[in-house]
């Protein structure tokens, strides 16, 4: 017979997500474990059942017919978390690769979409009905061995069939007399009552004896005296008839739902996008899935190249050939002796790959195919002004000709950099190519990234460390050169990994006593922030509570402002939603004030003097080089990116960085950069005027849209160009701007026309941006930097905003953080060619900001060399400029 599976999609999704642990991510980061159980349990499926055809059955959100009949309907239910919900439409994703059609319908569930599917499929000749689900509500549509139920027993692999003997055999009763035993023992899950103290066997008894509900109580109204029912049972029954029979109704599975339905929509094979099944899989992570496919009885592209197809395209790696070389077991490095030989063959080698493993250094050498590991740290040789050995270790590693690779360098040059040495010739690393490669990946851990590129786990040993370093190397050479990115990972990300190293070496100095002194001040502005709060609220409650401080605004104060709602469906106490209610009630600006103050104090304030190195007095971050998609830099530990600029507190926050005795804190900042990069790359011609005139472009930008002259500018007229300048780069929309601008929702739109009128480029270079990402799937900064935009094909409108608001973006944020990052490259080889690298020392950068520590003898000279090399980073339309300010502290600085 031919076979149709109808699926649960719903049941099978919250049973998947259940039983597997919330670790499993795709390498963008998205929770994914639900979507992995979906799907095996769907390759399992077509693997035994060998359908062909398939459908699958969603609910949609709201109340459905039962709820409205009955208001306690699943009233009970806990939601299930953000997490479960947010990988539905995944799921679907899934079903559509493989050409398996979806099934919705308000007011309805799934089981009454299966239904309505089943009874109607059950017209077709030699045709049996399998039902996939993760409950039993459908084992009332089995019918003989024509409709069947294929459901999870216990977790995602136990599985059993139901047919209508199955049926019997499990409760004791046939198919069609599952409503009655509902109707009689009520389903807790979905909130049906049920008659009360009737459990699952006295159901089954009862309906076993009767045939159904109506036999029964029409022989309990005849008051024949052959019934043998227990006083006690007969009153409950006879009290609870009329709740039975509703019961029994809610439990009853539509069959009668008007859909669109024929046999050829389900034909799944017919739309079979083979090679999307295969992409999707990756997309996801589900590289163990991928193997499966060829247990199926479908044609599937080979996910993995393999040795042949990959010599073909000039690289030499493969798959299976992990731990197959001949190399010797890693010889640690403990005598002269030892260090001299290895010395020597470290430099025959044309190119060394070195690693950490458990905090020693481990180096393969290409030449000999031999490894060994060493400890600079208790290394018998020691840095002495006539020790050679010392002097030709340093050497190799100082040596350019020599190419040193490995995966995620930056520790590992920090390492050889606090002893004296400055390594060169870095060459590839890996972590970094794979970071340009994909920008979205969540983890970079080199188990991880083999596991992703070559579909096995990588083998445990050191070697076979340093040997997959190589093989991916190999591998991401050949993508790096396919997606031309070859000059952005030479020229801009290899060079930065020393720059940040050092930087992360330097640290930068804190006033402590500054820090106490700002904390015991911002707490007592929140103690009196508090007090207000609570006056204007008419009693305390706990201001950090959301559920709180909901009781508060909107019950006992009855603010009516319209904010969204959290996905729980209580109103949001979100800041951004607050702030459409400033004005509506005082509270509301005393709520926001406390909540920055506070914030400030918990993530800068307070930890910051515990993070402070007694010895030296310094603050120590880590730089990310891949954190963030577009290119930008991030920091931890702490993150020093996000440090307030605008507020008094903030203000006084960075008064605690200062410079350390006999030097200066010199600040290099872009001045609105993000801007000037929109002029140059949209080649709009009033935007790159008016920053050829030198004018402010937020003054200009004012005069257009308001159509005045730019002395009459009011402060208003330009705080709404601003917020427009700035907003068109995140892609702000009408709403947006509406927040930022305060102004009217109309007032809002036709600013927005206007400005896309005026400023024609502008608008040209947005929807440029969007159809370059429908049609090549990235988009790129001017250096060549890439960000993937799936999603704007994606068919979820909500997805494929976001990846507009991307696509809009990414290029202008990409390209200045390009910026940033070419010109640390080309300050440090200024300060390490001409200066002594202790005189001058370049700490962090913020935002467009680098800031320098300099001996104070020097500020005057170093200065215009940096502005220099920071203004002519790339030509550009519009010229770039960099303001210089010096001070005792990163506060209180003047311009030079």
């Amino acid at each position: 017979m031919r076979k149709l599976i109808l699926i649960d999609s719903n049941a099978l999704v919250h049973r998947a997500f259940h039983a597997l642990p919330p670790t499993l991510t795709s390498p963008k980061g998205v929770l994914t474990n639900a979507v992995y159980g979906f799907t095996s349990v769907l390759l399992k499926m077509i693997k035994n059942l060998k359908p062909d055809y398939i459908a699958a059955t969603y609910d949609l959100a709201g109340p459905t017919f039962r709820h409205e009949e009955f208001a306690e309907y699943k009233a009970h239910r806990e939601r299930a978390p953000n997490e479960l919900y947010e990988q539905i439409p995944l799921t679907k994703d899934i079903l559509k690769s493989f050409g398996i059609p979806i099934y919705e319908k308000r007011g309805f569930e799934a089981d009454d979409l299966i239904g309505a599917l089943a009874e109607r499929a059950k017209k077709e000749r030699d045709l049996q009905v399998v039902i996939v689900t993760g409950d039993m509500d459908t084992l009332q549509l089995v019918d003989g061995n024509k409709v069947v139920v294929f459901t999870l027993r216990k977790g995602l692999t136990d599985t059993v069939t139901y047919n209508e003997e199955e049926v019997e055999k499990r409760y004791g009763i046939k198919p069609n007399q599952v409503i009655d035993f509902k109707g009689l023992k009520g389903d807790p899950s979905d909130n049906i009552p049920g008659v009360p103290g009737i459990g699952e066997k006295t159901a089954s008894a009862l309906i076993q004896e009767f045939g159904s509900m109506e036999g029964m109580y029409k022989k309990i109204e005849s008051k024949d005296k052959k019934l043998k029912l227990s006083p006690k049972l007969l009153e409950k029954l006879i009290e609870n008839k009329d709740q039975a029979f509703f019961s029994k109704k809610l439990a009853t599975i539509v069959r009668d739902v008007d859909i669109d339905f024929n046999i050829a929509q389900v034909d799944w094979r017919k739309n079979l996008d083979r090679q999307n099944i295969e992409l999707t899989f990756k997309e996801f992570g589900f590289y163990s899935l991928v193997k499966r496919l060829d247990e199926l009885d479908i044609q599937v592209p080979i996910l993995f190249p393999t040795k042949s197809e990959l010599q073909n395209r000039g690289s030499s790696i493969s798959q299976d050939d992990i731990g197959t070389t001949s190399v010797t077991g890693a010889k640690n490095l403990k005598t002269k002796d030892e260090v001299g030989k290895s010395i020597a063959r470290m430099r025959k080698s044309k190119e060394i790959i070195f690693d950490i493993i458990r905090e020693s250094i481990f180096i393969w050498t290409e030449n000999g195919k031999e490894y060994f590991s060493f400890d600079l740290d208790s290394l018998t040789i020691k840095k002495s002004g006539d020790d050679k050995l010392w002097k030709d270790f340093v050497e190799v590693f100082e040596d350019e000709k020599i190419a040193k690779s490995g995966h995620d360098l930056k520790p590992l040059v920090a390492k050889f950099m606090e002893k004296g040495i400055h390594p060169r010739g870095i060459s590839f690393d890996t972590k970094i190519a794979a970071y340009l490669i994909k920008a979205d990946r969540k983890d970079y851990d080199l188990p991880i990234m083999f596991q992703n590129e070559f579909g096995k786990e990588l083998p445990a040993g050191d070697k076979q460390r340093l040997e997959a370093i190589s093989k991916l190397k190999n591998l991401f050479s050949e993508r790096l050169k396919s997606d031309d990115l070859l000059n952005v990972f030479e020229d801009i990300e290899l060079p930065l990994i020393s720059v940040l190293a050092e930087m992360e070496l330097t640290g930068i100095k804190i006033d402590t006593a500054s820090l106490k002194k700002l904390n015991s001040s911002v707490s007592k502005e929140i103690a009196e922030l508090e007090e207000k709060i609570y006056a204007n609220a008419g009693t305390q409650f706990n201001i950090n509570s959301p559920k709180q401080m909901k009781e508060i605004l909107f019950e006992r104060l009855g603010l009516k402002g319209k904010v969204r709602k959290t996905a729980k469906g209580a109103l949001s106490t979100a800041a951004g939603e607050l702030d459409k209610l400033s004005g509506e009630h005082p509270i509301i600006d005393l709520i926001l004030k406390y909540r920055e103050l506070q914030k400030l104090k918990t993530t800068y304030i307070e930890p910051f003097p515990q993070l402070v190195n007694s010895k030296t007095g310094r603050l120590y971050t880590t730089f990310n080089q891949t954190g963030t998609v577009t290119g930008r830099l991030s920091s931890q530990d702490p993150n020093l990116q996000n440090i307030p600029i605008k507020t008094e507190v903030g203000q006084e926050f960075r008064k605690a960085f200062i410079s350390s005795p006999g030097f200066k804190l010199v600040s290099f900042d872009y001045s609105q950069l993000e801007l000037r990069i929109v002029a140059h790359i949209s080649g709009d011609t009033k935007m790159i005027a008016a920053f050829n005139r030198g004018e402010d472009i937020h003054t200009r930008t004012a005069a257009e849209i308001f159509e005045v002259r730019a002395e009459d500018v009011t402060k208003d007229m330009r705080r709404q160009a601003k917020a427009m300048n700035f907003g068109l780069i995140y892609g702000m929309g009408v709403i947006g701007f509406q927040r930022a601008s305060g102004v009217s929702r109309d007032r809002a739109r036709e600013f927005i026309d206007r400005y896309m009128r005026e400023f024609s480029g502008v608008a040209r270079y947005m929807d440029q941006m969007k159809e370059k990402a429908r049609k090549e799937g990235f988009v790129s900064t001017i250096f060549g930097r890439r960000r993937y935009l799936p999603e704007i094909n994606s068919g979820i409108p909500q997805l494929i905003a976001q990846a507009e608001r991307m696509a809009i973006n990414m290029p202008t944020q990409g390209t200045e953080g390009d910026f940033l990052r070419i010109a640390m490259n080309r300050v440090y080889d200024l300060i390490h060619e001409k200066y002594n690298d202790e005189d001058v020392k370049m700490l962090l950068q913020v935002h467009d900001e680098l800031l320098f520590e300099v001996k104070n003898n020097l500020v005057q000279k170093i200065s215009p060399q940096i502005k220099n090399i920071m203004e002519n980073v790339c030509k550009l339309n519009v010229p770039l400029t960099v303001d210089i300010k010096y001070g005792d502290n990163w506060r209180d600085m003047e311009e030079i």
